[in-house]
């Protein structure tokens, strides 16, 4: 059999990587709010919303990164000794093509990769007690599943992803365009509610003649009549707390947060049991992507350490968290404090429960005389995604047993009774304050003599 033969342009962008680019993504949205609102349109979004885009080495020279134009070298190749963009758009009014470094998501990807975290699903995380959630992980098959998937048959099946929408986060208009679609789905629905009241009525038809002693083989199939079903509907509409989970698991939604308390005595749509692999969904809504974000793809932190010396190791390589918001009061409750750890902005569980004497220094208080900032080692326990794409990363203080087989220090900040270690050692000179050291000061001093020295004989026999 003959291939069809491609015009030269068809085969020009049937290669093309550029127009294998997936199409951008929508930016996250704020919640609405009345309180003034300070944002930056330079600062790194939750989530990528673009391709990042690479090109080799022998490309880069010539400026060439597949698109439309050569991109300059001043903003790629001379600003970053590797550099990777983001189109925002290939050809503008003026004629150029509109980029940006795509870094910010890149680097903290590989950051994150460097931690050797499995992705848990999202769980609340108590910070009154060290008790972390059980890990979860997302790829498990009873969790890993969607509308369509075939392992929803299985008992206590869950699902990270419902066919119809989250009405908890719908906006008015959104909520009336849906209900317009399932007005025009009115005669499938209404044939699903009958086979599914059909299966009902045979299940206890069965049950009774089970209980009665009676051959359940010479029993036949269930003859609903149309007047029994509508006797059905005009139940279900007069009871809405039984009209809700037919509704929910005929529309296939998933389940709405729960019900405050001070609408317990009333008649409200009563939501079955959430069939959402995690609970927090059912609070914060379904996920947008798959629970894992494609982060990493290790369901379990069972990993040995070994390290050169000490062998295998409990604990992994501790990492170093940058503070970037010690604790402090808001409106009368402390607040717990933020560190950065591999571009990830984490909650330190820890500082509630730190002694002042025993916290790391700038924890407590902002520390402008610390070195390079404040700064301390941890150990990262959780990693999970929410259903905004935001990174969620738990990790507590490193202990000294992670700490030692390293050699890793937290910073000690000197008291008026601390001792230097120029002050310890046998040393017999005062440190420089240029940071050079004596010896190579004095080798310095000697060759000067030697030069002066050479330089006068020359005057002499001259």
């Amino acid at each position: 059999m003959a291939t069809a033969r491609l015009s030269p342009t068809a085969n020009l962008l049937r290669k093309s990587r550029l127009f294998a680019l997936p199409s951008a993504l929508s930016k996250p949205q704020e919640p609405p709010t009345s309180r003034t609102v300070f944002e930056s349109d330079s600062a790194t979004l939750p989530h990528p919303v673009r391709a990042s885009i690479v090109t080799p080495s022998s490309s880069l020279a010539r400026g060439d990164w597949g698109l439309k134009r050569p991109l300059p070298a001043k903003s790629t190749s001379e600003k970053s000794s590797r550099p990777i963009v983001r189109v925002n758009a290939l050809d503008t009014f003026e004629h150029v093509t509109d980029f940006e470094s795509a870094a910010d998501h890149t680097v903290t990807l590989e950051k994150f990769q460097e931690l050797h975290m499995p992705m848990s699903l999202p769980s609340k995380v108590n910070y009154a007690t060290s008790i972390m959630p059980r890990h979860q992980s997302p790829f498990e098959p009873n969790v890993d599943n969607t509308d369509k998937s075939k392992g929803l048959g299985e008992p206590g099946a869950k699902q990270f992803r419902h066919a119809g929408p989250w009405l908890a986060g719908q906006t008015e208009a959104e909520f009336h365009a849906y209900l317009d679609q399932v007005r025009d789905q009115k005669p499938e629905l209404l044939k699903k509610l009958r086979e599914r009241y059909t299966a009902k009525r045979t299940a206890e038809r069965r049950k009774q003649a089970q209980d009665n002693g009676e051959d359940l083989k010479a029993l036949g199939p269930i003859q609903v009549s149309e007047k029994e079903f509508q006797a059905y509907l005009k139940t279900l509409r007069a009871d809405p707390f039984s009209l809700g989970p037919v509704v929910f698991e005929l529309l296939d939604l998933p389940s709405p947060p729960a019900v405050p308390s001070d609408r317990i005595g009333q008649k409200y749509y009563q939501s079955p049991g959430t069939k959402l692999s995690s609970a927090e969904y059912a609070v914060s809504g379904p996920p947008k992507t798959h629970p894992s974000a494609g982060l990493s793809y290790t369901r379990s932190h069972a990993l040995i350490y070994n390290h050169p010396s000490h062998g295998p190791q409990a604990y992994q390589r501790p990492v170093e968290a940058r503070i970037l918001r010690p604790k402090g009061r808001f409106k009368g409750r402390t607040s717990k404090a933020i560190a950065g750890v591999g571009g990830i902005a984490v909650e330190d569980l820890n500082a509630m429960t730190f002694v002042e004497q025993g916290s790391p220094p700038g924890l407590a208080y902002f520390d402008a005389s610390i070195p390079g900032g404040a700064k301390y080692w941890v150990t990262p326990i959780r990693a999970s995604v929410d259903s905004e794409g935001r990174i969620g990363l738990a990790s507590y203080r490193a202990s000294a047993t992670a700490k030692a087989p390293y050699g890793l220090e937290d910073y000690k900040k000197p008291s008026l009774t601390s001792i230097s270690d120029a002050a310890r050692g046998d040393q017999r000179f005062v440190p420089r304050l240029d940071g050079r050291s004596p010896d190579s000061a004095s080798k310095r001093q000697h060759e000067t003599e030697d030069i002066a020295r050479t330089l006068m004989r020359t005057l002499r026999s001259s």
